[in-house]
């Protein structure tokens, strides 16, 4: 009795908490492109496309970023000539004249392809896990913030809870653990994927004299990830900011217009 009793009382404390027991919350971070006013920087998304070159795109895909939109404005900022040799590094299927299956490199109008011939090949080997495309990872691995916070950050607005979880995955594993699985932020506790980073692994290939550390490589990679996820975010935010200043034109005009007419009722009535 006593025993469902704690049970009991472990469970809705979990509830309370806002988050499963077997998790912890990722911690919120300070991230360049949040806020009304925020923009990526193209230095760290140079930096977590290297990442993503060196240590992702083994296992991950992003079937729905072309190698054109990396030289677009907002981005990474390669040059076409960087993009057209990264994209040659990636190898596609094709037809050969004589209808015999082939091979060809890839373009600036191809995108970041899985690495796998199909899903089947995905799951074999990777002990029967499916390796997720990272396109959108950035908006749909988002968490629950717990009560009352998930109010306040309707209001804020906070819609960097993807960002944050990506951040503390990639640095949540837990150490002396033989298999590199255990990660205090992965439901579970447990997680297919071995840990990917550590200290000193990747040379910054630009002259960038910042650490070498798996904290940095995490986050520069976590940046270039939302931004996969949202190519078009500066502008969008640009032109927000276009239309609320149109809307507080439009408002100070009504306000003026309402303000005569209301002194000329005055006049007319006196």
């Amino acid at each position: 009795m006593i025993g469902r009793c704690l049970s009991y009382a472990a469970l809705a404390l979990g509830l309370l908490c806002g988050h499963e027991l077997y998790a912890q919350l990722p911690p919120q971070q300070s991230w360049a492109f949040s806020g009304v006013n925020g923009t990526h920087d193209s230095e760290q998304l140079r930096r977590g496309l290297q990442v993503y070159e060196e240590k992702c795109r083994a296992c991950h895909g992003m079937k729905y970023l072309t190698f054109k939109e990396l030289t677009e404005p907002g981005g990474p900022h390669l040059t076409q000539a960087e993009a057209k040799a990264l994209a040659s590094g990636y190898v596609f299927a094709t037809v050969e004249d004589d209808g015999q299956p082939g091979e060809r490199d890839g373009n600036l109008n191809d995108v970041f392809a899985s690495p796998y011939l199909n899903d089947q090949e995905a799951k074999y080997l990777n002990n029967g896990a499916l390796p997720v495309d990272l396109s959108y990872i950035a908006r749909a691995r988002s968490y629950d913030r717990g009560f009352p916070q998930f109010i306040l950050d309707a209001f804020i607005p906070y819609t960097d809870g993807g960002a944050d979880y990506i951040y503390a995955l990639l640095t949540g594993y837990l150490p002396n653990d033989p298999e590199m699985k255990a990660n205090r932020y992965f439901p579970g506790g447990v997680i297919n994927m071995p840990k990917p980073l550590a200290d000193g692994e990747i040379t910054w290939t630009s002259q960038s004299h910042l650490p070498q550390t798996e904290e940095q490589y995490a986050r520069d990679v976590t940046a270039f990830l939302a931004w996969v996820a949202d190519p078009q975010l500066a502008s969008r935010k640009l032109q927000g900011m276009y239309v609320m200043g149109y809307l507080a034109v439009v408002l100070a005009l009504l306000a003026l217009l309402q303000r005569i007419r209301s002194r000329s009722h005055r006049n007319k009535t006196n």
